[in-house]
């Protein structure tokens, strides 16, 4: 269905050649790479390889960082851009250094005088405790009889020293707070001067010297000499931070290009890194979907007329052993069901991908247990606030708006809003008046399921060409008709209706078809001339009884969607009669409403994540039990995107 077709694809050329193939690989997005030691097995041949582990581009994207750092600015956001091959590494080394010499040697000062800011603002702060205490900064450094600390600490690490500190010779003393940092003095006893050190390690305890405070002190009025320096830093700060700012706002454009490029190229390495390299020629292998490779193809055969490039059809690739990942393509509707799907298993690579059908009988059956307009609306509501908030993930907010969706239309089909039925305005059925109907259509709803779930089984042993299972296995045609057939047997006897022949003459050709599933085997080895392996026969009679037993619980397990129905609208019944019970107690109109308001969040809240997990429950145990496998590896391409939390300031 949506499992893309892998391929994989081997690249062998020299260096100028390959990391344009790799630019275009990755910009792509579409390509896992293999490890090397799957493409050769000649241990000769793999020990002569080398690979590289460093990243060169690293330096020049960090330097190409220094200029909006140092200004004070954000880093921008790169953009894919064409790169001629003469853009090697040797010639963006040289722009970059070209780029950033003098604002590399700012930034340099710029970092320097923010460490000597932070000391500076230490030093006032200490110095201002300790006038307030009437002392002088020499006072603690210089105890002979007590170790005194000063430093930093988050406001819960703080709470968390003193609950440490409470049976140890350790005193912490707060002197002032700013923002969620608390400055302190922590006084032990030399003895414990080692024991103090580790427990102030963990609570990330960031000291400044007291030595170092009072030997940068010299005046007789040091708080005015701090003062004094600090504003002298925070200038000189700005002063860099305008300059680097007019330098930047006159080469905008240029800095921006250059750092895209060497962006690319860093991305591009990333994922030629990883490559072999023997003689000069480098190997690049992984797995790519046909289709892109295919859009690819006359590209990387026109830049790159001496790299030999190697397809190999998946068929071929499987007999290894190696995993083949899994890529999923749906359209925008069925994407966000791969989720839910994925909160299973991924499907392996080759199976059928069950989003399609969950997305259309996870909505169904959602707004069957869950109709109402009303509650449907404050859902919807609900999933987009969540969403926006990142709550939820986009994925489940889609899925809950569109389960939202679908309570709605039935709660117009239902007649319901607000917990509030009205049978005269119902489209289809009312669940508190036509209750026997509700449960015949979950029923049907349950039969149809299954059905599907059991000839999906048989696609996918036709794909296998397991005929022998297709035919005779009680998840095959031979169980479809005993499932169907049991089910119009089932219905003929409590109906009423009538058959052209007596319905014991069908309960007859139901037993010789389930006899059939018991003797799978034989008859696979006998008739299609298919090997199989022999099970026991206590085995097979055991999987018969078994299959037996599922297709009435499995069925009987869809009754759940007509009772979750009826259970939505007693539990709308039974705040609608406490509601009204406040009218009879002091201010009971406000009481009322608040019950009103309260009792309908819990219904959408409470009730929505119970319907929720029933749905899934027969997502994964009545349909994907019949088909489904999962076990996939989902497919990681090298995407021109990366984490860049190492150029944050």
């Amino acid at each position: 269905m949506a499992v893309m077709k892998m391929v994989a694809l081997t690249m062998v050329g020299p260096h100028e050649e390959m990391e344009s193939v790799a630019r275009r690989i990755v910009l792509s997005g579409g390509f896992q790479p293999m490890p090397i030691d799957f493409l050769i097995n000649d241990r000769t041949l793999r020990s002569r390889i080398t690979t590289e582990s460093d990243n060169p581009y690293d330096e020049l994207v960090s330097k190409m960082s220094t200029v909006w750092r140092v200004a004070g600015e954000e880093i921008p956001d790169p953009v894919p851009i064409p790169l001629d091959s003469g853009f090697s590494y040797h010639k963006a080394k040289r722009l970059v250094e070209e780029t950033t010499r003098k604002l590399e040697t700012w930034g340099t000062r710029r970092e320097t005088l923010m460490e000597e800011l932070e000391r500076l603002e230490a030093t006032k702060t200490y110095v201002e405790a300790l006038s307030a205490l009437d002392m002088k900064p020499r006072e603690l450094s210089e105890a002979q009889f007590a170790v005194a600390r000063f430093g930093r600490i988050s406001s819960d690490n703080f709470n968390r020293l003193e609950e440490t500190t409470i049976d140890a010779p350790i005193l912490a003393v707060e002197l002032s707070r700013h923002d969620d940092s608390v400055w302190i003095l922590v006084f032990t006893v030399p003895g414990y001067k080692e024991g103090s050190q580790k427990i102030l390690d963990a609570v990330y305890f960031k000291e400044f010297s007291l030595s170092e405070i009072t030997n940068r002190l010299s005046s007789d009025d040091p708080l005015k000499q701090v003062e004094h320096s600090i504003e002298f830093h925070k200038r000189s700060i700005k002063g860099l931070e305008e300059a680097t700012a007019n330098i930047l706002n006159e080469n905008r454009d240029e800095f921006e290009k250059l750092y895209s490029r060497v962006y690319t190229m860093q991305r591009v390495y990333d994922l030629c890194k990883g490559r072999g390299e023997i003689g000069g020629m480098y190997v690049l292998s992984g797995w790519i979907p046909e289709d892109t490779y295919l859009g690819i193809k006359d590209s990387i055969e026109r830049d790159a007329p001496r790299t030999s490039i190697t397809v190999e059809q998946v068929k071929n690739v499987a007999s290894s052993g190696m995993r083949i990942p899994t890529m999923l393509r749906n359209n925008k509707v069925f994407r966000a069901f791969q989720d839910v799907v994925a909160l299973y298993s991924v499907p392996s690579y080759g199976e059928i991908d069950p989003s399609p059908f969950v997305a259309i009988t996870f909505i169904l059956f959602f707004g069957f247990m869950f109709g109402d307009v009303g509650h449907g609306i404050l859902l919807w509501l609900g999933a987009t606030y969540m969403g926006k908030k990142n709550i939820l993930n986009r994925s489940l907010a889609y899925v809950m708006k569109c389960a939202s969706c679908s309570s709605v239309v039935f709660g117009l089909l239902y007649g319901s809003a607000m917990g509030v039925e009205f049978p005269e305005y119902a489209l289809w059925l009312s669940p508190m008046h036509d209750t026997d109907e509700l449960f015949a259509v979950a029923i049907v709803f349950g039969i149809v399921m299954i059905s599907v779930g059991m000839i999906l089984n048989m696609v996918i042993r036709y794909r296998e060409r397991d005929f022998g299972k297709l035919l005779f296995d009680g998840q095959g045609l031979a169980g479809l008709f005993v499932y169907w057939g049991s089910a119009v047997a089932i219905y003929v006897s409590f109906a009423g209706a009538e058959l052209p022949f007596p319905v014991t003459y069908l309960w007859y050709v139901i037993a010789a078809v389930l006899l059939l599933t018991l003797f799978r085997d034989t008859l696979a080895r006998t008739l299609l001339r298919q090997k199989v392996e022999s099970e026991s026969t206590a085995l097979q009679v055991f999987e018969v009884v078994h299959n037996l037993m599922n297709y009435f619980t499995n069925t009987a397990s869809f009754v759940r969607l007509a009772a979750f129905a009826l259970n939505h609208v007693a539990l709308s019944l039974a705040v609608m009669l406490l509601s009204k019970m406040m009218e009879r107690v002091w201010g009971g109109i406000f009481l009322k409403i608040l019950v009103l308001v309260l009792g309908n969040l819990f219904i959408v809240g409470m009730e929505g994540l119970i319907v929720f997990i029933q749905v899934l429950r027969l997502e994964y145990y009545e349909f994907f039990g019949k088909f489904y496998r999962g076990g996939g590896n989902v497919f990681k391409p090298v995407t021109w995107k990366k984490d860049r939390s190492f150029q944050k300031f």
